[in-house]
């Protein structure tokens, strides 16, 4: 059932595109401190279920709306000025202002070889001056950390998925002052390493059906019981009023 903070959470929502481009390119030129994450229908379960990931949600996170399932239920709940929009469209975004003002990004997450990462296939490179591949442990925080502030980045990036990148984030954050961006499995898209969905089922709202076809193994449980249990939640709250 939805709790009552979450209407809360549905409050702090960031619903537009360009109020997060504003709010990084204020970061980016104040250099201040700031934690952002996306939140869609599979986070709201892991909200759900894990007090770990909703309390870094409720208290430490910057977060923005990703995909049509909260967009939905945001409309249900009376919030009008909502833009439909996702977190890979917005993350392709994001990155063409990090090429364009050439930020210093510090990738953390997700397996890509050193040529993905030196010798990006694009117009204008990246500007990596970091990048600490795969899941870490607790005991390999502290060395992420003094590598981090050896190579002085403007932006953390963590691609690590939901809820690990958000806790790794948390961690970080209490020693270091960046800008931490959590894109999930956006990277491999961006490094060409896994396809999106053709454009007609991301138009539709069905890129998840996709994802879940080409990866069924890992995906099917956050999806074929992952969205009803989404809807259950909401339909329990709706109707309760």
């Amino acid at each position: 059932m939805i709790r009552s903070s979450q209407l809360t959470l549905f409050e702090k929502l960031i619903k537009s595109e360009s109020n997060l481009l504003a709010l990084i390119n204020q970061s980016l030129t104040t250099r201040s401190k700031i934690l952002i994450t996306y939140f869609n229908q599979h986070c709201f379960n892991i909200y759900n279920s894990n007090n770990e990931y909703k309390g870094l949600i409720d208290s430490r996170f910057t977060v923005f709306l990703d995909g049509i399932g909260i967009y939905t239920v945001l409309k249900l709940f009376g919030y009008r000025d909502t833009q439909r929009f996702n977190a890979t469209d917005l993350n392709y975004k994001i990155f063409k202002v990090f090429t364009v003002s050439q930020t210093k990004l510090f990738l953390v997450g997700g397996r890509f070889g050193s040529e993905l990462i030196n010798n990006q296939k694009l117009e204008k490179k990246l500007n990596i001056v970091g990048y600490q591949p795969g899941y870490l442990d607790e005991k390999d925080i502290p060395a992420l950390i003094d590598t981090i502030k050896h190579a002085s980045p403007d932006v953390i990036v963590l691609a690590a998925g939901v809820p690990n990148q958000e806790i790794l984030a948390s961690k970080l954050s209490d020693h270091l002052k960046f800008l931490f961006l959590c894109v999930g499995g956006f990277l491999e898209f961006y490094f060409g390493t896994k396809k999106r969905a053709p454009q007609i089922l991301r138009t539709f709202g069905l890129e998840w059906l996709y994802r879940l076809v080409q990866e069924p193994n890992r995906l099917w449980r956050r999806y074929i019981f992952g969205i009803p249990t989404f809807c259950l939640n909401v339909f329990r709250k709706k109707t309760k009023g």
